[in-house]
């Protein structure tokens, strides 16, 4: 009788093991671990690795509680796809606070350039990042330098102006190219935006894009803005990036201390991806939270 027993307990804990397994990342962790809650491992794309090996039982890749700066987007396949009875889920652990990232994190060392405007070098990595279409100060978006200036209750754009392209405003812009414009349909038909690519021989603006918008039309007189230029750069939570220079310029609220503060730019377009097809569907993959 006590072998039965022994075997008894033996074979539920097999089968109990059998159900589920979970695998563990965390900051700090290391992929050569075994992914264990004390052993995690570092990336999830490690976990993602390590769970295509069990695939007949349910999977948890638990995250602990930090930031993860993703390099390249996770990329889930048909080789990743599961069934309804063994499905994948990346949780936070225990509720703690997990923040997946596009973004990089940026070492910089801030100089006065003028007018509360500080200015810092970047480093250019081999890739040719880091790419500037958004800045995240503490986690809040800024604003490109943009006219008019962003206003929250404005009901277009957060802000449009008559005079935003007028022959005295552009005069002033040295180097326009990079810089965009936003406006709405002249009958406000939806809306049209435009690259800079420079001025003529005129000193007018030379652009490209507008097709965005399958009614062709001008640009609307009233309710237009132009963003990322530099001559525009003048109230607090804006900042412009120059591309030949490498050089970041930032506004920053008298209470912020940018030498102190978390300065982020997204460099990643998606985050998660899954690649699947009628022939080889990927499903019953969750992500939660």
């Amino acid at each position: 009788m006590p072998a039965r027993i022994t075997l008894l307990i033996l074979f539920s804990a097999i089968a109990f093991r059998m159900q589920a397994a979970n695998i563990f990342v965390a900051p700090g962790g290391n992929d050569h671990n075994r992914g264990t809650l004390a052993k995690p491992f570092a990336t999830l794309r490690r976990a993602q690795m390590e769970a295509r090996k069990n695939r007949q039982v349910k999977v948890t890749v638990w995250r602990r509680g930090g930031t993860d700066y993703l390099k390249a987007p996770v990329i889930f396949t048909a080789a990743d796809s599961r069934t309804p009875n063994a499905p994948l889920l990346f949780k936070a652990w225990h509720n703690e606070h997990v923040i997946i990232s596009g973004a990089i994190r940026l070492k910089l060392k801030w100089t006065p350039y003028k007018d509360g405007i500080l200015q810092s070098q970047v480093e250019s990595l081999p890739d040719g990042s880091p790419v500037f279409d958004e800045l995240f100060v503490n986690g809040k978006l800024q604003n490109m330098a943009r006219y008019p200036n962003y206003d929250a209750g404005a009901r277009h754009y957060h802000g449009t102006a008559a005079d935003a392209l007028s022959p005295a405003r552009i005069a002033s812009w040295q180097h326009p190219e990079g810089g965009y414009i936003h406006a709405l349909h002249k009958s406000e038909w939806g809306d049209m935006s435009y690259r800079i690519t420079g001025k003529d021989s005129r000193g007018g603006l030379t652009i490209e894009g507008g097709w965005q918008n399958n009614r062709p039309s001008a640009m609307h007189a009233r309710y237009r803005f132009v963003e990322n230029i530099f001559e525009e750069l003048d109230t607090v939570n804006e900042w412009y990036f120059d591309k030949l220079r490498h050089t970041l310029y930032d506004y920053p609220p008298e209470k912020i201390n940018l030498a102190a503060a978390r300065i982020e730019t997204p460099q990643l377009e998606t985050l998660f991806e899954f690649n699947g097809d009628t022939a080889q569907p990927v499903a019953y993959i969750g992500i939660e939270g």
